[in-house]
């Protein structure tokens, strides 16, 4: 198959140590978007926290589209411009948030480029360095003068699919909610997932399904590999996303587990 698209999550999948983007993956993204292949990366986080990777990799400026907030926030690659915005009412939320601070859970919102938090707690102060993002203090989030294109709630997991019954329970047609990690969750727009906006992207691009690659490790990346053509779990994915994927890699994304993609299926 002649694969023109390849979709790829971030954090344990493209980088390395969630932080760095390895020379053997730069250069082997570099070959592949001169041969006329789109690389977008779809991601959870706000685009404040992939843009230095975009830079890095060349790609500002190029055909294409980066995916953030798991689809929340779409931008075009040749001026960064919002080009998607899914976005949900703080009133929609409120029942959640209260439920969510009674479990002594952490919340953060999004709002495009925007990242609010309650409090600057050292986790919130960890998060913003590695993001390298700012942050709007609110002790009301929900006073926002306007709506969460994402909001992120983080603790124990077992409080948090706690969480989760309830938003399927009571807001289950306006809001989705899935996990990113074992202590992340991820509360978005009804419909809004990697899935449904790989394919909406891949269709603006004027690329079939069957010609496109997804590549991930969690919870949040199954919609989009069991879309793909191709669907490839990386050696370190959860067991679920293993289970469903056409091809596992052999390296971890520690190891170089992209260019293991690219050099098999592009080049």
């Amino acid at each position: 198959m002649n694969y023109k698209m390849i979709f790829s999550d971030m954090d344990g999948t493209l980088l390395k140590n969630d932080t760095e983007v390895s020379e053997k993956n730069r250069l082997a993204i570099e070959k592949a978007v001169k041969k006329g292949v789109q690389f977008v990366i779809c991601t959870g986080r706000g685009v404040f926290g992939v843009e230095r990777y975009l830079e890095q990799l060349n790609l500002i400026g190029q055909e294409g589209y980066v995916i953030c907030q798991n689809g929340g926030a779409v931008y075009d690659l040749k001026d960064m411009s919002l080009a998607i915005r899914e976005s949900f009412s703080p009133k929609t939320f409120a029942p959640i948030v209260q439920y969510a601070r009674e479990l002594d859970l952490e919340l953060y919102y999004y709002d495009d480029r925007t990242f609010i938090a309650e409090t600057e707690s050292d986790r919130v102060k960890r998060y913003c360095e590695v993001m390298g993002s700012g942050v709007k203090i609110m002790e009301e989030p929900l006073d926002h003068n306007g709506e969460f294109t994402k909001c992120l709630i983080t603790g124990e997991k077992e409080k948090l699919l706690s969480v989760q019954r309830m938003v399927k329970e009571t807001a289950g047609d306006e809001l989705d909610c899935f996990f990113s990690s074992k202590i992340f969750m991820e509360v978005v727009k009804k419909g809004v997932s990697k899935g449904n906006i790989m394919e909406e992207t891949a269709q603006k691009a004027g690329i079939p399904l069957d010609q496109v690659i997804a590549v991930g490790d969690s919870d949040n990346d199954i919609s989009m590999i069991t879309k793909a053509g191709l669907g490839i779990a990386v050696a370190n994915a959860e067991p679920e996303v293993k289970e469903i994927a056409d091809f596992i890699t052999e390296n971890r994304c520690e190891h170089d587990a992209i260019a293991e993609i690219i050099e098999k299926f592009i080049l």
